[in-house]
């Protein structure tokens, strides 16, 4: 669905789109919400301008179908301040003006992936949990394959993630990455525990971090026993907050109390370092590096870089004579 009160910016987007999917028009917030509650699409471009809120109606969207994709445009005057707008309303994805046909197509392909992929999560949650509940007979052994994401999948995420780096860089805002790991899971449980009760922790596990993300995070089975957070619009500091959290709550998991818990900070900030450079794989080094830090310290901990310093204030300077 598109919502969009330009009939020519309307038209050039459905042009755009056809052939891919099935697009549908509308120019008023009211209209947009009664068609959402009569027939919920998979996306929707909402315009963000002074003839059409998007920023409004993205709540009432989110209401009404909590699986569609939202993705708003913002017209090239607000190219700095879209990144935290968009933020701020909770959605998935963000375009700038001009629109381009390949940035389009790349956007509503990427949000329609990743809500597959999380429809994906959201099954095998449900399909361990049920596991889980099954009483192990003696002498059975069941085979489960670990939580995790096919190659094709994976490859998607780290393609996604990279994106954003890039994205971050252009529109100047940050991002952080999150390395988690359930350490020495196996040694915890013992060598006499069922195959499935490791695999139930993990998705345990993935069902509590995803508790604590918000909608535009990922989080993904990373390798084994470990989960890759990835969290744009996220500075440092509020980056150490959360991973206090991920900490709190994985470690109380009820079927993980001899285990610990420990994970490894990485960030990227334009605004402190403009001349920083950065890249997806850069940020999992130093995710990695921490996280090693962390479990050398003994676990249910974090390790993240130091907070910058604050800038100092420049004194006021009087001139007399």
């Amino acid at each position: 669905m598109i919502a969009e009160p330009s009939l020519p910016i309307a038209n050039a987007l459905r042009k755009f789109l056809d052939g891919w999917a099935e697009v549908q028009v509308v120019t008023y917030v009211d209209e947009a919400v009664q068609l959402v509650r009569a027939r919920a699409p998979e996306v929707l471009i909402a315009a963000v301008s002074d003839a059409f809120d998007g920023e409004i109606l993205a709540p009432q969207v989110r209401k009404q179908a909590p699986e569609t994709a939202i993705i708003l445009t913002y017209p090239p005057s607000e190219v700095e301040r879209a990144p935290e707008r968009a933020r701020q309303a909770g959605v998935e994805g963000f375009m700038v003006g001009p629109l381009k046909q390949h940035h389009v197509l790349a956007m509503v392909q990427a949000v329609t992936r990743l809500n597959g992929l999380a429809a994906q999560l959201r099954g095998l949650q449900a399909k361990f949990a049920e596991l889980k509940s099954v009483p192990a007979k003696p002498g059975v052994r069941i085979k489960v394959s670990p939580v995790g994401l096919n190659a094709p999948d994976e490859a998607f995420f780290k393609k996604y993630m990279l994106l954003e780096v890039k994205r971050s860089k252009r529109y100047q805002y940050p991002v952080a990455l999150m390395l988690v790991s359930l350490d020495k899971l196996g040694e915890s449980l013992g060598e006499s525990a069922p195959e499935f009760q490791r695999a139930a922790i993990r998705s345990e596990a993935l069902e509590g971090l995803s508790v604590l993300l918000r909608d535009i995070d990922v989080a993904m089975p990373f390798a084994e026993d470990k989960y890759l957070l990835f969290l744009p619009h996220t500075p440092l500091k509020g980056c150490t907050v959360v991973a206090g959290r991920v900490v709190e709550r994985l470690r109380k998991l009820d079927s993980f109390q001899n285990g610990t818990v420990s994970v490894g900070v990485a960030s990227f900030d334009p605004s402190v370092n403009p001349k920083e450079q950065v890249s997806f794989g850069g940020l999992v080094r130093e995710a990695t590096e921490a996280l090693k830090k962390a479990q050398a310290a003994g676990g249910n901990r974090f390790s993240a870089p130091e907070l910058p310093a604050p800038p100092k204030k420049k004194k006021d300077r009087i001139s007399m004579g």
